[in-house]
């Protein structure tokens, strides 16, 4: 099967903007001699926020989930009458007898 070179394109932009978030950390050395701009840097408070923000949320409520039974009240119905005759009407091609006159 042959991939879309713009498949191909859009992969390799999104691998290249995440390597470049990590590698732009290592800007942070620069300021090694630096003591006054370190404090006011924007790239490195960008770059910090960014690192320090967890992929997947702390403050997730905590769900329950609740198992509704629906219980059906069935009667049972221990008088079945059923007529036996000799004769099988058309409607009735198919009917079967209760299993005790079987």
């Amino acid at each position: 099967m042959k991939t879309s070179p713009f498949k191909n394109s859009i992969t390799y932009l999104f691998l290249v903007l995440f390597l470049s978030m990590k590698l732009i950390g290592l800007h942070t050395l620069s300021h090694s001699d630096d003591k006054d701009h370190s404090l006011d840097c924007t790239i490195c408070d960008h770059i910090i926020s960014h690192n320090l923000t967890p992929v997947i949320t702390t403050d997730i409520d905590d769900y329950e989930i609740e198992n509704v039974e629906f219980v059906v009240q069935k009667e049972i119905n221990n008088n079945y009458c059923f007529i036996a005759s000799s004769s099988i009407e058309s409607d009735q091609l198919f009917s079967r007898p209760p299993p005790q006159f079987i």
